[in-house]
């Protein structure tokens, strides 16, 4: 899996870097439009483990990777589980 985060990352910076301004679901379609069968399978893969409703495998892939975007646009300082002691 951690080859595919990798491939997310470097297509995440790519489409952020062509549209700054698009919305992460706009960032996340145009990642997952540039991912192959290979990638979608995988992250479809992933995504079945905590989707609720069926979907198919392009679907499931958008799902996993709207959450990988969503992670990497999240403030850290945002996180609520932080006291923000050392």
């Amino acid at each position: 899996m951690a080859d595919i985060n990798e491939e997310l990352a470097v297509q995440y910076a790519m489409a952020r870097r062509a549209r700054p301004t698009a919305t992460a679901d706009e960032i996340a379609e145009r990642i997952t439009e540039r991912l192959g069968d290979d990638e979608h399978l995988a992250l479809a893969e992933e995504a079945l483990l905590w989707s609720q409703e069926p979907a198919g495998r392009r679907e499931l892939a958008l799902m996993a990777v709207r959450n990988f975007v969503l992670a990497m646009e999240s403030d850290p300082d945002d996180d609520p589980g932080q006291t923000g002691e050392p």
